[in-house]
């Protein structure tokens, strides 16, 4: 169901508590975007993989403005890493985005999970 159909029955709850969750995590932790929101969008949600992955993108020019703001204030933005990171990610998602469109949504799902499996085990094992 897509959101106009939602909004019509009034099931935005979802949405709402996604956005709540992810901008925690988002504070906290600095991810919100594909490791909060996407895995949630998809199984709270029922969005497509693609629409999660999309929706997500989306969503993160927001959350990434205000915490951007809001972090600069207190001197916490080093804006050289931010570039170095920033620049090569716009490559990134243009080529990531041209993968995407040809592989199945199942490799997409799968490889999305091992990827945050590996990373949580590097992170709880070695800190």
């Amino acid at each position: 169901m897509d959101l106009p159909a939602r909004l019509r029955q009034g099931n935005l709850l979802p949405f709402i508590g996604i956005g709540v969750v992810a901008g925690l995590f988002a504070a906290m932790f600095g991810i919100g975007g594909g490791v909060v929101i996407v895995p949630l969008l998809m199984l709270v949600a029922k969005l497509p993989p693609r629409m999660a992955a999309a929706t997500s993108l989306a969503a993160l020019i927001l959350t990434s403005l205000i915490g951007v703001v809001r972090f600069a204030g207190t001197g916490h933005v080093d804006w050289i890493a931010a570039l170095l990171i920033g620049v090569p990610a716009v490559i990134g998602v243009l080529i990531g985005i041209r993968f995407q469109r040809r592989l199945p949504a199942e490799w997409l799902v799968l490889g999305f999970g091992v990827f945050v499996i590996a990373i949580g085990l590097r992170l709880v094992i070695w800190g």
